[in-house]
């Protein structure tokens, strides 16, 4: 008797233990779901820089010299572009806490100075850019870049927001 009751115990236990497993995976911690989607805007990320590269080397008739000198001036000022507006995002969501918080206007000004010295340091990074840029590319080709920069950032934004669009409903559906 006292056999059974042991291995109904165990059997309990394995049970309340599956289920404590499975309610863990069904619902993973938001950190690892934030990581899931960091993880996927980094490889999409990475897919729109693929595109952007192969469409300027069409679109400016790049040759192999011209477009390694261009693609690394973009990457230089990309990669520290994208860790500005990262971190801007960051600030703007510290914003949306402190006034939710009712934080004092202190605490509120100090974060609406950071973005705003943010905003300056992207156009500052976005003309030295440019300045790089026409060192390397004639009228011509700077004028088709800046056409097609226009063109390309509205059409990514259109996907990107539909990606997101697309994470968002699948979130809220787990």
């Amino acid at each position: 008797m006292k056999k059974s009751a042991v291995a109904v115990f165990i059997l309990a236990a394995a049970v309340v233990m599956l289920g404590c497993f499975t309610l863990v995976q069904a619902n993973p911690p938001e950190n690892v779901k934030d990581n899931v989607k960091a993880k996927e805007m980094a490889a999409m990320r990475q897919k729109i820089q693929a595109l952007k590269k192969k469409r300027l080397v069409e679109t400016l008739a790049l040759n192999k010299e011209l477009a390694d000198k261009v693609f690394s001036i973009i990457d230089k000022h990309d990669s520290k572009a994208h860790e500005l507006m990262h971190s801007m995002r960051d600030d703007i969501k510290n914003l949306k806490k402190a006034v939710d918080d009712k934080k004092d206007d202190t605490a509120k000004k100090a974060i609406i100075d950071k973005i705003a010295q943010t905003r300056t340091e992207l156009i500052a990074l976005k003309q030295a850019q440019i300045d790089d840029l026409k060192a390397v590319l004639s009228v011509d080709q700077q004028a088709k870049l800046i056409l097609f920069s226009i063109d390309f950032q509205r059409t990514i934004r259109k996907i990107v927001a539909e990606k997101r669009r697309t994470l968002d409903n699948e979130s809220k559906e787990d």
